[in-house]
């Protein structure tokens, strides 16, 4: 009898050792991945430069430069002219990152999304490193660099900015009357353009919000925000209403566009839009090839792919430009598997909340709801701040809404 209360205690101290072995080990597996997670995220390092090309307007009466914007708003050029400056005018940001392999530049044309490689202008001659090093003592203008980085000219360079100013606004219809925020007509069934939804529009005080202040006064939920945001990011960038612009992550941050509260998720969709770093070749891969190479699942990537075709098509970060579908599984960049599950729109996860309905909805139809601001062309998702209110009275409003932050 002893002997066996001798045994099972031996057993139970053996076990109880077995117990402690295993936690110790369980704590040394977790601090080797937050090393690997520290080590990774200090692998690379980002700097940004901001830089610009800006158009002003002298205002006859105070003899001082107003932007178009400030022009349109007090009746000195009109909504076409305005239009029109805003596609001579753009700004830029430089995004360099520095990984294992030596520095990565590319030039954000912030207004369309759309990005350049500096690098790739090199090797491919569109740039000489006699021009690079202009750029970089700031002898080139910054306009000048960027149409030979990307290699094509602009279809609105050739317009003569005196051609524009010099037509009378007096006898516009625009400003003979007063203009709604949203004018009456046919609910918006499809964006056609490179910009996904980029605020919240509140049918209650007749108001536009970015997202974050949007989420800050409830007139969208929490989960919905966050979509909203990493869609942003996957296609060119944080959307500034104000502006038009479109800024990275981190500038975003800076700027108080976004919280830092989800950074990681955002800099996740980042990459759909600059590029995933193959580990072994250090090339800079689409969304889709990183899942066919196995760098990223296809259930991470496919809400990525989703948004980047519905707003024009996919995105290479080799290339200028959006990509269709069918284009990108005939050049490899995606797989027949995703490029079917993305061509059958009917199947989309139904991951956001509409505002005013309360009802789950995917992105496009998302999309479908929003009101086009017709000054920025903008997508604005309904929301009303007094709760419940119905859909069909956001399609008429009575005054022009201010932007608010």
């Amino acid at each position: 009898m002893q002997i066996a209360q001798e045994l099972s205690r031996l057993e139970s101290e053996i076990l109880a050792e077995k117990d402690q072995i295993y936690e110790k080990e369980r704590n040394i597996r977790e601090l080797q991945s937050r090393v690997n997670r520290e080590e990774l995220n200090n692998e690379t390092q980002m700097r940004e430069t901001n830089l610009s090309t800006k158009i002003s307007i002298l205002d006859p009466e105070t003899g001082k430069d107003i932007s178009p914007y400030d022009a349109y708003r007090r009746g000195m050029i009109d909504r076409c002219q305005y239009i029109q400056l805003q596609e001579l005018e753009c700004d830029w940001e430089e995004i360099t990152t520095l990984g294992p392999k030596g520095e990565i530049s590319v030039l954000l044309d912030k207004k369309s999304g759309k990005q350049y490689s500096i690098d790739d202008a090199l090797r491919f001659r569109r740039i000489t490193k006699e021009e690079y090093q202009l750029y970089r003592e700031g002898k080139l203008p910054i306009s000048e660099f960027a149409l030979l980085v990307a290699g094509e000219t602009k279809q609105s360079s050739s317009l003569s900015l005196g051609s524009i100013i010099a037509k009378s606004p007096a006898t516009s219809p625009a400003f003979q009357k007063k203009q709604s925020f949203f004018p009456p007509g046919p609910q918006m069934t499809f964006c056609d353009d490179t910009f996904p939804i980029a605020g919240i529009y509140d049918t209650t005080s007749d108001n536009k919000y970015n997202i974050k202040s949007a989420l800050n006064k409830k007139l969208v939920d929490p989960m919905t925000a966050q979509k909203l945001l990493e869609a942003q990011a996957a296609t060119g960038g944080i959307v500034d209403l104000m502006s038009r612009d479109r800024y990275s992550v981190h500038k975003a941050i800076d700027r108080g566009l976004i919280d830092n509260t989800s950074t990681q998720r955002l800099l996740n969709a980042q990459k759909a839009f600059t590029g995933i770093e193959d580990p072994v070749t250090k090339r800079r891969l689409s969304v889709g090839e990183a899942v066919q190479k196995g760098w990223i699942t296809s259930d991470n990537a496919f809400p990525y792919l989703q948004v980047q075709h519905l707003t024009g098509g996919l995105i290479d970060p080799k290339r200028t430009g959006r990509i269709p579908v069918s284009e990108a599984v005939q050049t490899g960049m995606l797989s027949s598997d995703l490029a079917t599950m993305l061509q059958d729109e009917s199947s989309y996860e139904k991951d956001l909340v509409d505002p005013i309905t309360k009802e789950k909805i995917n992105y496009k139809e998302a999309m479908a709801r929003c009101q086009k601001d017709p000054l920025s062309g903008l997508l604005l998702l309904p929301a009303a701040s007094d709760g419940y209110q119905s859909y069909q009275s956001a399609i008429h409003s009575p005054t022009l809404s201010q932007f608010r932050h």
